[in-house]
């Protein structure tokens, strides 16, 4: 079973989890190693597996490509023996991000025997055995040595790394290309701006600047796990830091839980030297002995702040008073593209199909307090309007949120989707009271007993079932329906229903009575809906 405990170890990664990778070096070279990082090797769908890879960089050659290391990540076709790059990564010294890209075609390209891409390959679909990895290590240290004897040995010329490129075709060769200029600006910017995070996380004793955080619907409802985003309930446990500074609508950022969790920015706090309380003595009239007037003193001491109240479906945190509970939630109350609306006045046209690419995958549910929110793994998107859209986690609300032509239904799942510029889309799906869902009912027997409680179980989940046959939809720009309510959302919501037992909608409602936000005001938008 040691592909469902890689599977399980690569979700965590992808929920927000500190899970280490176990990067193990493939190939050693004087300019740069290929390694791959075993804990991130998934099971997509039968025969097909994920996995990182990267090369690193030596030292001396970082300044000249302008990063450190470069990762991609690649899916296997273990029967047909071809891979494909799915996304890269570029990466500084101190690990920092200074570049994503998504390969919008991937290409397809046989594994060359005797080449390095081969050994990936072998790692991948078929792991080693404990003899193995002694060889794997033995023949590294063979080539080390060679090396070293060849570039030492007097009158010898150092070996050419480059020569024989054919023998040693690889994916990480195709994707070293030096940094622009602009892009090595920002990422020395990135650094530094890392560095005084930091320095202010010390000051501050580590009080990050939570506000009252939102769920990755809610930054994603958030990658979580913690930045502005679309209908999407935060990564690990579902809230998302509310960003002191907002961003440009359409850049709203997804918490996923996927892409890395973003660490939490510091909130500046000016520190003020504390005043000592000063106890003067006074006369008494009578007695003549001098009164302490600690008791005044006292009362000029600053009361303990009251609690922050917590963003909620009903009470004091109730949707009505959402925008006055944090300033960064101001768009709860004012924003002129809100979610959820009333679908009953769009323009019907010929609507582009959206195109699913959903992959098999393993997943973690947890109960972040909100929803129940699934996190799967990398490598199932959709492509619409001309734009690819990575799945990151999908959740659930009780009763539906958006209406279609005035009607509700029992729940209403979202899939939330977040693009390479941190663009978000989100998939609705309405659910209507009828026969069991295979689907659901896989996730509600492996909820976690206790919330804020994460589990990955050993069994994965194919999201295409949770969409209709009927594939036409309303689209419009909407908003999170959750804190901080980011507006620039790109919202398609299915027609059909998908159908849950009584029993299914019973369990949830249990967890969660009613957990969806009020009809929203048009305000005048324009809705799309599919002829």
């Amino acid at each position: 079973m040691r592909v469902c405990r890689f599977a399980v170890s690569c979700l965590m990664l992808f929920a927000g989890s500190a899970m280490a990778a176990e990067w193990v070096e493939i190939v050693a070279g004087r300019e740069r190693s290929v390694e791959i990082d075993r804990n991130s090797i998934l099971q997509s769908d039968p025969g097909t597996k994920v996995a990182w890879g990267r090369i690193v960089m030596k030292d001396a050659d970082v300044d000249s490509a302008g990063y450190k290391s470069v990762k991609a990540l690649n899916r296997y076709d273990c029967r047909a023996a071809t891979f494909s790059t799915i996304k890269r990564v570029y990466l500084d010294a101190e690990q920092n991000v200074i570049r994503e890209e998504r390969v919008v075609e991937p290409k397809v390209i046989e594994v060359t025997p005797g080449s390095v891409d081969e050994r990936l390959f072998r790692e991948v679909c078929q792991p080693p055995t404990a003899s193995r990895l002694a060889q794997i290590a033995e023949t590294a240290g063979e080539v080390a040595a060679t090396q070293a004897a060849a570039d030492g040995a007097e009158g010898s010329t150092p070996i050419d790394h480059e020569k024989g490129a054919e023998e040693r075709k690889s994916i990480i060769p195709q994707i070293v290309k030096p940094l622009s200029l602009a892009e090595r600006q920002a990422a020395v910017a990135a650094r530094i701006e890392a560095r005084e995070r930091a320095a202010a996380l010390r000051r501050v004793g580590g009080d990050h600047d939570g506000g009252a955080g939102a769920d990755a619907e809610h930054k994603t409802h958030g990658a979580a796990d913690g930045h502005a985003a679309a209908d999407s309930h935060a990564a690990a446990d579902g809230h998302t830091a509310a960003a002191p500074h907002a961003k440009p609508e359409s850049h709203a950022r997804a918490d996923t839980t996927d892409r890395p969790a973003p660490q939490p920015q510091a909130r500046e706090i000016e520190s003020k030297p504390v005043r000592p309380t000063v106890v003067l003595a006074r006369s008494d009239p009578q007695s003549g002995h001098r009164k302490s007037s600690a008791s005044h003193a006292s009362k000029d001491k600053p009361r303990a702040p009251a609690a922050p109240v917590a963003w909620s479906y009903e009470g004091a945190g109730a949707p009505d008073n959402w925008a006055s509970l944090n300033p960064d939630f101001a768009l709860c109350g004012h924003g002129r593209r809100q979610s959820p609306i009333d679908i009953n006045d769009g323009i019907r046209v010929d609507l582009a199909p959206i195109q699913f690419d959903y992959r098999p995958s393993y997943f973690r549910i947890v109960d972040n307090g909100h929803t129940v929110q699934v996190s799967i793994g990398e490598g199932s998107s959709i492509r619409v309007m001309g734009r690819v859209y990575d799945l990151k986690q999908f959740h659930f609300h009780r009763p539906s949120e958006f209406r279609i032509d005035g009607r509700g239904y029992d729940m209403e799942v979202h899939l939330v989707h977040e693009d390479l510029d941190g663009r978000l889309a989100v998939v609705s799906v309405m659910l209507a009271r009828g026969t069991a869902h295979p689907l659901v009912q896989t996730l509600w027997n492996n909820l976690p007993l206790e919330r804020h409680s994460s589990y990955a179980p050993e069994v994965a989940i194919d999201a295409n079932e949770l969409l209709p046959e009927d594939r036409r939809y309303a689209t419009f720009i909407g908003s999170l329906t959750t804190p901080p309510c980011t507006e620039g959302v790109l919202w398609m919501v299915m027609r059909q229903p998908v159908q849950l037992s009584s029993d299914q909608i019973s369990i949830f409602s249990r967890l969660h009575p009613m957990n969806a936000r009020p009809i929203q005001d048009m305000a005048g938008r324009l809705v799309k809906m599919s002829r």
